[in-house]
This record gives structure tokens, C-alpha cells and sequence, in this order.
């Protein structure tokens, strides 16, 4: 399988880089890069949120702030590459282009955001979609998609299973501004539908077992097409 992973930036920096996961999620990156192609997209997460909201103080435009965020995803982006070693591409992939040049040199392509505008999780999508890939895994601090904001609403119930227009039609009440936060933006959303891609979304704990997420042994959400 070819399969896309979108990790965000909270999970891999939540305070200050979290050592031990990154090693860990690695470890697994590359255990499934053994039998399958695989490419990384890599978020901003809380401390591309705490720079936008500075940068906000300031009066700068949004698309001034999304360069901001942009930034500090290629900085996570590369503390994975540094932990993945020569299985990766040894540079910040920049567009999907130089990521599909890197999967065909039999190296792990991470990619960090590209354009202002477009969240990390969009330019999973994307990803995806480019490169025809089988399945999208969304790796987030939630452990799956919720009716709600589980950490806001105590009432807010998992739902193990869903179709692409639910998810279009869940989180499309979210804000689109930059540094949003939900558990996947709408335009990524809108990506999954048209492109009918599989998507899982998994929280931290799954993904310290990737070999088995990608055979569909997770408590997370599946997204159909």
C-alpha cells in the first residue's frame, strides 16, 4: 500500500518535544516502511498557535500568520527526520512533486505546511490524493472523531465509524482562520470526499502500534468513502 500520514504538531511537541514518542513513532514509521510506501506530513500543533497569537497582537494578516505556522510545522518536520535517519529524505519536502521523487528514491518524504491558507491536514489530503494513496492515518491528540470537542464537552461521544459526507458535514462548524484547531479542518475534510480516500484518525496511544493501525487494529475513527 502507499499510505500518507498526517501527525500533528501537539503530538510530537505537546509542551517541549516529547523525546521518547517521536523515537517511538520512528521506530514504527519505519517498521511500516518496510512492506509499504509511506509519506509524512507534519503540523504546527500548540507552538505554531502560540506564534500566530503573538503575531495577532501585532495586527499581521492572516496569510502573514500562516507563514508563521508554515515555519514551525518544517521545524517538526525536521526533529522526525532526524529521528528517522536514513530511511528519510534527508530535506524538508516542499511540494508533492519532490515528495513522489523521494518515495521512488525509497525514502521517506516528510513535509511540513506549504501554502498560507491550506492547514497541514489539507496538505495531507492533497498529499494523498497526488499520490494516489490507499490510506490517510490522521495522528492526533484526540483519539478519534467525536460528535464534539471531548476535551470541552464531557457528553461528546466517539464515533467509530463514519462516511467522508458526515465528516464534511461535522466539522464544518469549525473556524477557518489561521491556527484553527479541530480534529481535521473542513477543506481536508472536502479533500477526503472528493478523492475517496480511507482515512483512519487515531490518537497518540495507536500510534505507538502503527504495524497494526494500518491493518485496521485501532480504537480510532475509519473514515469511508
Amino acid at each position: 500500500m502507499r499510505i500518507v500520514f498526517d501527525i500533528g504538531g501537539s503530538v510530537l511537541v505537546p509542551d517541549k518535544p516529547d523525546i521518547e514518542f517521536i523515537k517511538k513513532l520512528s521506530y514504527e514509521l519505519t517498521k511500516v516502511s518496510e512492506d509499504h510506501e509511506i509519506a509524512i506530513v507534519v503540523g504546527g500543533g500548540r507552538t505554531a498557535r502560540e506564534y500566530i497569537e503573538v503575531a495577532s497582537e501585532f495586527n499581521a494578516s492572516e496569510a502573514f500568520k500562516d507563514y508563521i505556522g508554515i515555519q514551525i510545522t518544517r521545524a517538526n518536520a525536521m526533529l522526525l527526520i532526524a529521528a528517522l535517519r536514513e530511511r528519510a529524505y534527508p530535506q524538508v519536502v516542499e511540494d508533492f512533486w519532490e515528495a513522489w521523487r523521494a518515495i521512488h528514491l525509497k525514502k521517506i518524504p516528510v513535509m511540513g505546511g506549504t501554502h498560507p491558507g491550506h492547514t497541514t491536514d489539507a496538505v495531507s489530503a492533497l498529499l494523498a490524493e497526488f499520490l494516489g494513496a490507499d490510506l490517510l492515518i490522521v495522528v492526533t491528540n484526540v483519539d478519534g472523531v467525536y460528535t464534539d470537542d471531548p476535551r470541552k464537552n464531557p457528553n461528546a461521544k466517539k464515533i467509530e465509524k463514519m462516511k467522508a459526507i458526515e465528516l464534511v458535514e461535522l466539522v464544518s462548524r469549525g473556524v477557518e482562520k489561521a491556527g484553527a484547531s479541530t480534529v481535521i479542518d473542513p477543506l481536508a475534510a472536502k479533500i477526503i470526499l472528493r478523492s475517496g480516500i480511507k482515512t483512519y484518525v487515531i490518537g497518540k496511544e495507536d500510534a505507538k502500534n502503527l504495524f497494526d493501525v494500518v491493518k485496521g487494529r485501532h480504537s480510532g475513527t475509519v473514515i469511508e468513502p
